[in-house]
């Protein structure tokens, strides 16, 4: 196991930004509260997979909701709690069961994503596995290979900023999962931190994508080190996941809005350079899912689009284009277990309700 430093943690949440897919949340909000723990004295450990017990309990905590939030006069009356809500919910999944976790697990990759199982894992002591039962960031529960693979998602611990916590003992599957989890988000200033998928490590391995956290501390420092050199860090990032550039220019338009706690919208972009002459245009739910060059598809889900300011290098999270704002799009292959079939149609485009084929880009690293 490996005890994490501050730039291992910096370089982690900003590759899982970039793998993200413009979801997962926001970079400096995951800073800020990794920040927190290790300012109090507390540190991440990162476990391989082959260092865990089999019979070590993983939890997976996980935040809920769209990628604005709401009014906080919504609680006024009420004090927000002391603990973050993601360590309220690891705990009180624990006591649930009668057993604490030994370890967690990321539910999905992203900025603020890493940190909602980073940060409780700091505060209580529990090593984070090497791993993601996803390897991108995506909108909705169901959008995971627990569901693929049919892992029981219940019980779940769902805790919002005033503490109200909610045990869910039983539930049909992940999709009633989701728009009950959505429900109470959307009651919620639309967040809230859950904690479910317990099971003993040996059952949990078979589900998840291994290394998944040390890819995105590759993608960070690649990252991190182009731009000391003055290069072309989008590039290099994406390199580092065996990604490529797909398309370079100048935001024409950016919409979005707020609906069923989701972050809806699209970017238009015309392009410069090598691509002038060209346009593109993202779909994105939450995270961006659906990309075309001049009309025809060119990345879908479950791939990952991954964007970036083409001035300042750094990953761009939705909804946060704005017009005039100079670009870089990349695409990365998703993680090889999301192309089984029953995979493609949990997170492919009919998903969406694009008459789409789904068409893997070639490379990949995990």
């Amino acid at each position: 196991m490996r005890e994490l430093t501050w730039q291992d943690v910096e370089d982690i949440l900003v590759g899982a930004t970039v793998l993200g897919c413009g979801g997962g949340g926001d970079l400096e909000e995951g800073r800020e509260l990794m920040r927190a723990a290790y300012a109090a004295g507390r540190a991440v450990t990162l476990a391989a997979a082959d260092e865990l017990p089999p019979d070590a309990l993983v939890m997976c905590p996980y935040g809920v909701g769209g990628l604005t939030v709401g009014d906080a006069a919504e609680y006024a009356g009420h004090e927000w709690t002391e603990e973050h809500p993601s360590v309220l919910a690891v705990r009180a999944l624990g006591e649930h069961l009668g057993r604490p976790a030994a370890a967690l697990i990321t539910g999905e990759l992203g900025g603020t994503s890493i940190s909602d199982a980073f940060y409780p894992a700091a505060l209580l002591g529990l090593p984070v596995v090497d791993a993601d039962p996803v390897g991108r960031a995506v909108p909705e529960i169901e959008h995971s290979l627990f569901c693929v693979h049919g892992a029981p998602i219940a019980p779940q611990a769902v805790v919002n900023e005033i503490g109200d916590t909610l045990i869910v003992t039983k539930v049909a599957d992940d999709r009633r999962a989701e728009a009950l989890v959505r429900a109470l988000a959307v009651a919620s200033r639309n967040l809230v931190w859950v904690a479910d998928h317990a099971m003993e490590w040996a059952r949990m391995r078979r589900y998840v994508i291994l290394g998944a956290i040390g890819l995105a501390e590759r993608v960070g420092a690649a990252h991190r080190e182009a731009l000391a050199r003055g290069e072309d860090a989008p590039a290099a990032a994406v390199a580092a996941a065996a990604g490529t550039v797909r398309f370079r220019g100048r935001v024409e338009s950016a919409s979005w809005e707020e609906r069923d706690g989701f972050t809806w919208g699209e970017t238009h972009v015309t392009g410069e350079g090598a691509d002038e002459g060209a346009s593109y245009r993202i779909w994105f739910k939450n995270e961006n899912l659906m990309a075309w060059r001049d009309g025809v598809a060119d990345v879908t889900a479950p791939d990952l689009i991954c964007c970036f300011s083409a001035v300042s290098g750094l990953p761009v999270t939705n909804p946060h284009h704005a017009t005039g704002d100079r670009i870089v799009v990349a695409g990365v292959a998703a993680p090889r277990a999301w192309r089984d079939p029953a995979a493609v149609r949990t997170l492919g485009p009919a998903h969406f309700g694009f008459d789409v084929p789904y068409t893997a880009l070639p490379g990949g690293s995990l």
